[in-house]
């Protein structure tokens, strides 16, 4: 499971499957902080275990965290029958 080189490739990838298979994949995401240096780092995942396509992406950034949870949220919407496609993705590369 190689991992993608930024958060906009995170996001058009994972879109790309989220859209595919609606029922089966799904995005996970992790957040830890270093005690020591008391840095956190968010660790996302999408995966679909039909095909057993996995995109990973990891971040320190705040600025990537915010673009990749606000794709997130609009993935979900679009997941669940209750947004856009093409809206889902175009907001959050912007």
């Amino acid at each position: 499971m190689p991992r993608t080189s930024s958060a906009t490739v995170f996001i058009e990838q994972s879109g790309r499957l989220l859209q595919a298979r609606p029922t089966t994949a799904k995005i996970t995401y992790s957040y830890n902080v270093n005690a020591k240096t008391q840095r956190g780092t968010l660790s996302l995942k999408t995966y679909d275990p039909v095909s057993g396509a996995c995109f990973r992406f990891r971040t320190m950034k705040i600025n990537d965290l915010n673009r990749i949870l606000r794709a997130v949220s609009n993935l979900a919407e679009v997941q669940a029958g209750t947004g856009s496609p093409i809206s889902a993705t175009a907001g959050a590369l912007e």
